[in-house]
């Protein structure tokens, strides 16, 4: 029996992406790459996912070469952007709502995924590259051993056996070397989602004619943005896709949103009559094309590498939450640890072991963000200064990681524990005054104020940075980041002490009140003003 360097199983955007990479590395790999479903998929096929971030989009449009399909054959995204309507729902003009998001588009290009579009041309890509792609083909038994791991596999040849010395899981909610290894670890974040697609665009730019309002995105539209709604215990996602159907979810903590009510298309749409009438009047006449309801998302595992040479990548490993989208940037570290584990026919298993602590250390403080806070998401000025610290969280710390390429260098990871050990205090702190404020499950809002994260001049030398910043000056930068972290900190607790006392947040322009130069960065980094 002929043995393969890697198997991977699964042909989603996991396991293609991978694939992928490796061969980008390694052109002399044997790679096998194992799928359930035939290609090609249909496009806006049956998956959760369509919105990439900072990380996910550079790794896919940079370093696996992207780009041009990205920008030639998928859709742009205009940010995260965010509507709350206070006490009162809003039947009639979406001026009446909070909104929340930018008013251009910030630097650093992220893009809405149609993810069958996507995954056909991965694998026909990969195909290409001489990876070979056993689609139409399911698992039917696995045995790990170092070095040399066996799968059993059936299609319409019959049964056939693999043998390989690496074998990667990226099958999804499959997960078979998690469950059978048992290997699943409580996550403690019991929220569900429930999602479906509608054919056609939604045009949310029209939901209002208010001439402010069209005039608040400077010709950029809204609809490319992942629009959410949001409620005590709830967001609804709109995202669109570049086949033309649109991608609608709600997420949800069971606590506060009765699932009996959202569990089939009908009902669901009842309810989004009483909350947001305005989005329920648009997507009465669009029968689902799909739809589908996932319980517990949130999973996580107890390992994720193995020096025997077993490794897991994307939902088959863990998952934390869809707000922010954060999937795919979970599987861009994963497969960058993975690649230069069998790049570099690494066998320490002390490497393996440092590459995991990184990823679930990343795991537990991006779940953080999420667990006991979905209550807070009908108030406005939670969410403003929410955003505002997961934001810079999220740029200062885990995106500097990750573009400046060192997330891989254990050496320099040990070298920057005290950084991670402050911003990880920092960022603990800030996810518990959020979880407090979140219990009370207050409506805030609904005044049809505007709050531009493009006014936010900390958010551009963050992003400057992260495109310009040299990675030998990546520890600097870290250091840097986490002091300014801590002038964020003051000021977005300040936000939220102000609005108990019945102050409403502030806009957004005009926060930074002073600049200091970073001279080892050659940007300028703006101090945080209350």
């Amino acid at each position: 029996m002929k043995k393969h360097d890697v198997v991977i199983l699964g042909a989603g955007m996991a396991g293609l992406t991978l694939a992928r990479q490796l061969r980008m590395r390694r052109s002399d790999l044997d790679v096998v790459v194992v799928e359930h479903r035939e290609f090609p998929v249909a496009d806006a096929t049956h998956k959760v996912g369509e919105s990439t971030v900072e990380i996910a989009s550079h790794y896919l449009a940079e370093e696996l070469g992207l780009k041009a399909h990205l920008e030639q054959e998928q859709l742009p995204k205009f940010g995260l952007r965010m509507f709350l309507r206070g006490d009162k729902p809003v039947t009639d003009d979406l001026a009446n709502y909070d909104e929340i998001g930018a008013s251009r588009v910030l630097p650093i290009p992220t893009y809405q995924l149609d993810r069958g579009r996507f995954e056909n041309y991965l694998a026909e890509g990969c195909v290409a590259d001489g990876v070979t792609l056993l689609d139409a083909t399911t698992v039917r038994k696995l045995t790990t051993a170092p070095g040399d791991h066996r799968v059993t596999l059936r299609n319409g040849n019959g049964e056939q056996e693999l043998a390989s010395r690496y074998l990667i899981d990226a099958s999804g909610r499959r997960a078979w070397l998690r469950k059978g290894g048992d290997l699943d670890r409580p996550a403690r974040h019991n929220n569900h989602a429930i999602w479906f697609r509608v054919e056609g665009r939604l045009e949310i730019d029209e939901w209002s004619s208010a001439g402010e309002w069209q005039a608040r995105c400077h010709g950029d539209s809204r609809r490319y943005s992942t629009n959410h709604f949001t409620g005590p215990g709830y967001w609804l996602w709109l995202i669109p896709l570049a086949s033309g159907a649109t991608s609608v979810g709600v997420v949800f903590d069971p606590a506060y949103v009765d699932m009996s009510r959202l569990r089939k298309h009908d009902s669901l749409l009842r309810w989004l009559a009483e909350e947001h009438p305005l989005v329920a009047q648009q997507l009465a006449s669009k029968p689902p094309l799909d739809f589908h309801v996932l319980e517990n998302y949130a999973v996580a595992s107890s390992q994720l590498f193995s020096a025997d040479g077993w490794m897991t990548s994307g939902d088959s490993g863990v998952f934390s939450d869809p707000l922010y989208s954060p999937g795919g940037d979970f599987i861009a570290i994963a497969n960058g640890y993975i690649t230069e584990l069998i790049a570099n026919e690494v066998t320490d298993p002390r490497v393996y072991a440092g590459f995991q602590q990184s990823l679930l250390s990343f795991f537990t403080n991006t779940l953080s963000l999420y667990r006991g806070q979905y209550g807070g998401f009908g108030n406005r000025d939670l969410m403003v200064a929410k955003t505002l610290w997961d934001y810079a969280y999220y740029w200062g710390v885990l995106s500097k990681l990750y573009f400046s390429g060192q997330y891989t260098n254990l050496e320099f990871m040990s070298a920057q524990k005290a950084s991670f050990g402050q911003a990880a205090v920092l960022n603990s702190g800030m996810q518990r005054l959020f979880r407090r404020v979140a219990r009370k499950g207050q409506r805030v809002g609904g005044e049809g104020r505007f709050f531009d994260h493009h006014a936010v001049p900390l958010f551009h030398t963050m992003k400057h940075d992260l495109l310009q910043g040299q990675p030998s000056a990546a520890g600097v930068s870290l250091a840097h980041n986490v002091a300014t972290l801590a002038q964020v900190s003051e000021t977005v607790k300040g936000i939220l002490a102000a609005s108990e006392a019945g102050v409403p947040a502030p806009a957004l322009d005009g926060m930074f009140v002073g600049a200091a130069e970073n001279t080892e960065l050659g940007v300028s980094s703006v101090a945080w003003g209350g």
